[in-house]
């Protein structure tokens, strides 16, 4: 294994290569591969080229024209803090645990056909549409979506994991 200021002036010189900015890179997103694909493929770091990421970490500089999709040590070392990368995908990780888990949640049924579930001391709201083909819609704290990654809601499944973005959103891993 490299050691780490080698594996720095790595990711460096191929930053370099590119006329890319060293440092003060910023995430701008967070994806979970899982989440993405199916396929169980995980993703190459456009940086170093480690071809088993996970958690992309999509980093961008205002001098630079494009965005870079790396793993967690190389968006430490263009943000210039690995601790600080570290700790996104540790709660990416959580969250990730949480989103597995949130499937088996107990939902009650309402006399009106919706669902209600309690999830930290609010209530989520699956309300059923059966006007042409049967859609559904999530409300949470005044928000309701009909839709999840960009896709209609047309099954109950679908309207849980749309339930579990609404109430545990990245960007809460992304400004913790």
């Amino acid at each position: 294994m490299m050691s780490s200021s080698a594996y720095i002036s790595r990711c460096q010189k191929e930053l370099k290569e590119w006329n890319a900015p060293l440092s003060d890179w910023y995430p701008t997103d967070l994806i979970d591969i899982e989440d993405e694909n199916s396929s169980n493929s995980l993703f190459t770091c456009e940086l170093c080229g480690c071809s088993r990421v996970r958690f992309v970490h999509v980093m961008e500089h205002d001098l630079y024209f494009e965005s870079v999709s790396v793993g967690c040590i190389c968006a430490g070392i263009m943000e210039g803090d690995i601790l600080a990368a570290k700790e996104r995908e540790r709660l990416m990780k959580n969250r990730a645990r949480r989103k597995r888990n949130f499937p088996k949640r107990k939902w009650k049924e309402t006399p009106n056909g919706n669902y209600i579930l309690m999830y930290k001391s609010s209530y989520i709201q699956m309300i059923c549409s059966n006007f042409n083909d049967e859609h559904y819609g999530v409300s949470y704290n005044g928000k309701t979506v009909w839709k999840h990654k960009g896709r209609p809601i047309t099954s109950f499944l679908a309207g849980v994991y749309a339930a579990f973005d609404l109430v545990d959103p990245i960007e809460k891993v992304m400004n913790p």
